[in-house]
Order: C-alpha cells, then structure tokens, then sequence
C-alpha cells in the first residue's frame, strides 16, 4: 500500500496539484485616486445681477475689505474673488473631504437646472 516508501498521506495521493501561478497587481505600490483635476466652482460666462446670487454671507469688516481690494485690483467682481480663494482652499483639502465639496456643489448645480 505504500509507494516508494512514503509515509502519511503523501503515500495515498497519486496525482498532486501544482500550486496556482500568482499574480501581482500592476498598480499596487501607487496609491492613485480617480479624483478629476478639475475645477469645481465654475466662473459663469455673464456677469451675475443681484436675482443670481441669492444667499449672503456675513464676514468681518477687515475681511470684507481685503476682499473688495483684491476685486478692485483683479477687476473682478467680489463674488469672483470669494470663488477664486474658496477654489484654491478646496485643492488644498485632502480627497475624502473635496469629493464631499463636489457631490454639494454638482447637487446644487442639478437641482437648478
């Protein structure tokens, strides 16, 4: 009953399996996110008027006026500027955080249209 002078079960088993070829995935030491590069906030291509900008924020008076002197040298509105600085704030946010950011704004972007 015992071939070759095999003990246990190696004796019994005739036809033994090759273990599986691995495979490594290709892109397993880069951790890439799929966030798209570009810009959340849109600048629109008119000039708003006062019935497309309906909510308002409440800011300091110094801040009111850094933001007033920045659109007076940028010969930009202020509402520009406000989405100049609050784009440049969302691409310093880690990726959890701007997904959140773009599924509000893309939210509010549908339920208008």
């Amino acid at each position: 009953m015992v071939e070759n002078n095999k003990i246990g079960l190696g004796s019994f088993r005739k036809n033994r399996t090759e273990r599986p070829v691995s495979f490594n995935p290709e892109n397993s030491a880069e951790a890439r996110r799929t966030m798209p590069n570009d810009t959340i906030l849109e600048h629109p291509e008119k000039r708003l008027s006062s019935k497309d900008l309906p909510k308002s924020i409440r800011l300091p008076l110094d801040t009111h006026s850094a933001i007033s002197t920045l659109a007076s040298i940028q010969n930009k509105k202020i509402y520009e500027v406000v989405t100049d600085i609050v784009e440049n704030y969302v691409k310093d946010l880690p990726p959890q955080s701007k997904k959140l950011v773009r599924n509000n704004v893309e939210a509010i972007k549908n339920s208008k249209v």
